[in-house]
């Protein structure tokens, strides 16, 4: 009986730690891995994905899940109301955010300065506006899967998220339109409501999530253990460069004040 007890509160302790995870994963410049280190519980993440381990992962991807769904409605929100300040928060946190990878950086040599210019380029190259990713454009489902694989390695890589990676990928909103239309029906218990073609689309990205935890989880554990200030400059150059994603329009109080707050949950976060 005692084990059982130990289990299912081992379940519910990860279950609710695993919930700001996920809501972090929708928001570019917070990482979830970043998030597990603050929670103390990173390397059981790490670990239980690369040994399957089913009673550690069950309870952190149920909790992911409805972090993510908590997350991808207040974000939705936030930018139909108030795109300037939500824009300018994300930049806050991009930014301060770079920090986290940066004072990871132990070596200072050309290698390091090499491969952070290389992340800075392929940052800068490959960004996309994020107000240019509207929930209704078309994407093929192979897009989004190979998007969800890319971005799985970001959501457990300390230092960049998830989301900004697919800021940079141009599947953002694309992905937060779908978790928003699949989640309206469901919680109105409207399930015949359930638009199939964002199912299909959420199903392709959940594959490619699953598919690249399971394949990046054992590189990057080899890469953060032998190479991790090599890993951590180039990470260093693709946080700031995605940062050309979340430019506001213009500067006026409301951005500042989102600016400002985005870097200072990063510095709390980072004190912690």
């Amino acid at each position: 009986m005692s084990q059982d007890n130990n289990y299912l509160e081992e379940f519910v302790e990860l279950f609710l730690k695993s919930i700001p995870i996920g809501m972090s994963n929708t928001l570019p410049g917070i990482s979830g891995g970043t998030m597990a280190l603050v929670l103390k519980m990173y390397d059981r993440l790490v670990n239980g994905i690369k040994k399957i381990n089913l009673k550690i992962l069950i309870p952190i991807v149920l909790g992911a899940v409805f972090g993510v769904g908590v997350g991808a409605k207040v974000v939705t929100t936030l930018f139909e109301s108030q795109p300037g300040l939500i824009t300018a928060f994300l930049l806050g946190l991009i930014l301060a955010s770079s920090k986290v990878t940066f004072v990871q950086v132990k070596d200072f040599n050309w290698k390091t300065g090499t491969l952070f210019i290389l992340g800075l380029v392929i940052a800068l190259t490959y960004s996309v506006d994020i107000s240019s990713g509207a929930g209704t454009v078309v994407v093929s489902p192979i897009v989004v899967l190979l998007g969800g694989a890319i971005g799985s390695t970001a959501m457990i890589l300390p230092g960049i998220s998830g989301g900004t990676v697919l800021i940079m990928l141009g599947l953002y909103e694309r992905i937060l339109s779908a978790i928003s239309a699949v989640l309206d029906p469901v919680l109105a218990l409207e399930l015949s409501a359930i638009p199939l073609s964002e199912v299909k689309v959420l199903f392709a990205f959940a594959v490619g999530i699953g598919g690249g935890l399971l394949l990046f989880s054992w590189l990057l554990s080899y890469l953060l253990n032998d190479f991790r200030s090599l890993l951590m400059a180039s990470l260093t150059g693709l946080i700031l460069g995605s940062m050309r994603s979340v430019i506001p329009n213009q500067f006026g109080v409301k951005e500042v004040i989102g600016f400002s707050v985005g870097i200072l949950i990063i510095y709390v976060l980072d004190k912690q």
